[in-house]
């Protein structure tokens, strides 16, 4: 494909109804209640995530197929925590194993009664002005594709936190996607008297070359 083909990127969002992050679920120890909606945030390069109670709090481990990934899902594990918590986590990562150990703050169980995705979804959408731009690496190697993100939109409208839900099947695609969202700010679709802390907002971009 020419490197001088004409770009096309189309970009989609919507947000998401809002999911109860710290309800807990049956198979959820109160120790980790407050990190309920972690299986629903999971990056796609994430290849393995898990969650038990340990003395009295609760213990995350991750392990991704690239450093990236990695970052990510503990960009997002972090957020989630200081949210819920009120408090930051502990949080050692091996590289040569590219995994990584979160522990919760101990008592965080005791804020079990916050909802910080209460209410319905609220609907987000990219300020005026911001657009995405396509990877001049991309272009130069002929790639196109999809990658479906889920980012955390806090009550100001900033980007928290984002992962991949779905690969393109380029981490160039990819990355690119995830860099561009996190810079972006957000505006509320619809006048609200009050908005969640955080929002789950799913953005998809379509990143393809045509002749």
């Amino acid at each position: 494909m020419a490197i001088w083909a004409r770009m096309v990127l189309v970009l989609l969002a919507g947000t998401l109804p809002a999911t109860p992050v710290l309800a807990a679920k049956p198979s959820v120890d109160i120790a980790c209640s407050s990190l309920a909606a972690v299986p629903a945030l999971r990056d796609a390069e994430v290849t393995a995530l898990s969650m038990q109670p340990e003395g009295g709090r609760c213990v995350v481990e991750v392990e991704a197929a690239n450093g990236k990934a990695l970052l990510r899902q503990q960009r997002m594990l972090e957020v989630l925590t200081q949210h819920a918590c009120a408090a930051p986590a502990e949080v050692s990562v091996d590289d040569t194993r590219l995994s990584l150990q979160l522990r919760l703050p101990k008592h965080c169980a005791a804020r079990g009664s916050r909802d910080l995705f209460a209410g319905e979804g609220v609907a987000w959408k990219p300020a005026r002005g911001v657009s995405p731009h396509y990877p001049p690496a991309a272009v130069q190697q002929g790639l196109s594709g999809r990658s479906l993100l889920k980012a955390l939109i806090d009550a100001q409208g900033t980007v928290a936190a984002v992962i991949v839900e779905t690969s393109s099947g380029h981490a160039l695609l990819d990355e690119a996607a995830v860099d561009e969202l996190r810079g972006w700010p957000f505006v509320r679709a619809e006048a609200e008297s009050t908005v969640p802390e955080l929002t789950i907002v799913r953005v998809p971009m379509r990143y393809a070359l045509v002749e």
